[in-house]
């Protein structure tokens, strides 16, 4: 099974207590807003912590007939929008139109909130900074402004008028002609918002923003100072997950001349002073130690078997997060102590807690202890163990190898890529046992070992040699089957250049590929399986399924002159996470997998399986096909 890598509501490394405390922090504000900021590297555990913070609050009971109300906003997904500010305050009145039940009064007021963002987008449109504070543009200019961009752009005497009419209306509705600077159009905004809260029995509003880092530097500034002009109505909580030095990125790019008194370039002070004034209280997620990192990775392995659900599974969870609160006074899980935990479950998941013991202290100390990254380990190991089982030769291999395998192939790439050379013809290592002699002496003379001629480096394999399992008289070209990228390390085929080649062209766009047929029809079946390996572990190993990932072309181009992949083809489009993939998926397998073709009913599988599992504008749109 392979492990989801979206935000969760099950906590595995106590990030539920920083839940708590925001949410505690949120509830003493009283009718003050606050911001909260939730910091930490890419993989940290920032969109799961805003998961926790919702679930919190939604199980708030109300407070002097008054409710606490949550809603969510990703900026990544809203950065098409012309403006973000416009985004970001149209999201929230549209989530609280559809979360809140609204009476009669809130909905006068909905009406003058929609007329205050219309009026700010119209004021946009004319290259007019509506949402700038004290811009001192009077609204009769905006109008003037807006009109010549009219008579430029429409052609019709009637568009004219109509447009005209409409901003018109949004003018008068907004009541900013009685004021001649567009403050009052915030100040309207402001009043109209805390009024709609009031009506909709609302105690507090907590807007949980996430995604921030992942915008282009202009739409994070933008979203966080409409966060500011939100920071002056009542009952209003912003909590923002992001990485910092993202944002402080973001801000020196967008202010790249902000100077201090003394005429000189301040770019990191300013982007300090900027967080700190926009983000009143900062958490910071700290990293996984070794023994936390080492719990997390054996609760993952069961987890691929047990499911959520599971009692006993469950009960290993709550062990795992006990000993997480006191890492500096607990021991990993052994073998015995989860024997004990899972009881008559043990048995299912043996093999991923012997890994889980093996693999643990090697991968928690190259992952830096990011969750993201032990995660997508994991499910490569689970992935490649599948595909090596669904092309019948996964019973030559041991799963716990392949992990140690895979290992060595991430962190040190370039004595993974040499050792086939020094492997005997049954793909063994006869070097071994003098390498073990080398670390035994090397605690004695570490000079003399230094000294010797070696094609590796011992002092950064050591560890990984000698950590269980062993490899000694096992026969790894199977291991090197299974993780192969750019070349096959024993055929001798195909030169190392000519596969990397083909697999650098399948990544571009679909013009260029179908331009270099011949190379692709040139492959050897034995090749064209290894080209097709490689970039399928690409794909999923960058995890993007939103949009079409680059390569998917090039695939079905492939499987198009290489027909014996149709198979392959179906079981990696099954593989797709169905909850992460964009409307694409449902479209181009038809080039490759044809309606004639006995691999088609596979396809109509995965076809059925998105009509239940996928996105809702997937599940719509196939509903609509």
């Amino acid at each position: 099974m392979i492990l989801s890598d979206n935000e969760t509501k099950v906590d595995l490394l106590n990030n539920e207590a920083i839940a708590k405390t925001i949410v505690s922090l949120i509830k003493d504000s009283k009718e003050q807003p606050i911001s909260v900021g939730i910091h930490g590297d890419w993989g940290a555990g920032k969109s799961s912590i805003l998961e926790m913070v919702e679930n919190e609050v939604n199980k708030s009971p109300s407070e002097d007939g008054k409710k606490y109300s949550c809603i969510r906003f990703n900026g990544w997904r809203h950065q098409g929008f012309e403006d973000s500010k416009v985004a970001l305050m149209s999201s929230i009145v549209s989530e609280l139109q559809k979360k809140e039940t609204l009476g009669a009064k809130a909905g006068e007021t909905l009406k003058k909130l929609w007329k205050n963002i219309n009026w700010m987008s119209v004021a946009k449109a004319t290259g007019k900074t509506a949402l700038g504070i004290a811009t001192g543009t009077a609204p009769i200019t905006l109008l003037s402004s807006a009109m010549d961009v009219l008579k430029s752009t429409v052609t019709t005497e009637e568009g004219i008028a109509g447009a005209i009419e409409s901003i018109g209306g949004y003018l008068h509705d907004a009541k900013i002609t009685e004021d001649t600077s567009s403050n009052k159009e915030f100040s309207e905004f402001q009043e109209n918002f805390a009024e709609l809260l009031e009506s909709a029995s609302i105690k507090k509003l907590v807007v949980l923003i996430d995604d921030l880092d992942r915008c282009l530097p202009d739409v994070a500034i933008n979203t966080l100072e409409a966060v500011r002009l939100f920071m002056f109505s009542e009952k209003t909580a912003f909590v923002i997950a992001a990485d910092e030095s993202m944002i402080r990125y973001a801000v020196k790019k967008h202010f790249p001349d902000a100077i201090n008194e003394h005429k000189i370039n301040a770019g990191d002070t300013f982007a300090n002073k900027y967080l700190e004034k926009l983000i009143q209280v900062p958490f910071r997620i700290p990293a996984l130690g070794e023994v936390e990192s080492c719990i997390y990775i054996m609760i993952l392995m069961v987890g691929s078997v047990l499911t959520d659900e599971n009692e006993n599974y469950k009960k290993l969870r709550e062990e795992g997060l006990s000993r997480i609160k006191k890492p500096w006074n607990v021991e990993i899980f052994t073998v015995d102590d989860v024997k004990v935990i899972l009881g008559n479950d043990y048995e299912k998941c043996s093999d991923e807690v012997l890994i889980a013991t093996q693999i643990c202290h090697l991968l928690a100390q190259h992952t830096d202890g990011n969750p993201r990254k032990i995660k997508r380990f994991i499910n490569m190991l689970l992935l490649r163990y599948e595909i090596a089982k669904n092309r019948g030769f996964d019973d030559e291999l041991e799963l716990a190898i392949l992990a140690k395998m895979m290992l060595v192939e991430y962190y040190e790439s370039d004595f993974y890529k040499a050792l086939p050379n020094h492997l005997d013809s049954e793909g063994k290592w006869n070097e071994i046992p003098e390498i073990l002699a080398d670390i035994e002496a090397m605690a004695e003379d570490k000079k003399m070992i230094e000294s010797k001629e070696q094609w590796y480096d011992l002092s950064r394999i050591w560890k990984w040699l000698t950590t269980e399992p062993g490899i000694m008289d096992k026969d790894l070209r199977p291991y090197y089957y299974a993780c192969k990228e750019k070349i096959d390390y024993f055929s001798g085929a195909t030169s190392k250049n000519d596969l990397s080649e083909i697999v650098d062209l399948l990544f571009r766009d679909e013009m260029t590929v179908v331009g270099r047929i011949d190379d692709l029809k040139n492959l050897t079946n034995q090749e064209a399986e290894q080209v097709f390996e490689v970039i399928v572990q690409k794909i999923m190993e960058r995890g993007q399924f939103e949009t079409k990932p680059k390569g998917i072309d090039g695939v079905i181009v492939l499987v198009q002159n290489k027909t014996e992949l149709r198979e392959n083809l179906v079981n990696f489009m099954d593989t797709i996470p169905a909850d992460k993939a964009g409307i694409w998926i449902i479209r181009g397998w038809d080039k490759a997998i044809p309606k004639d073709c006995a691999e088609r009913k596979g396809l109509e599988r995965c076809l059925d399986k998105l009509k239940t599992s996928g996105t809702e504008i997937v599940k719509n749109a196939l509903k609509n096909m």
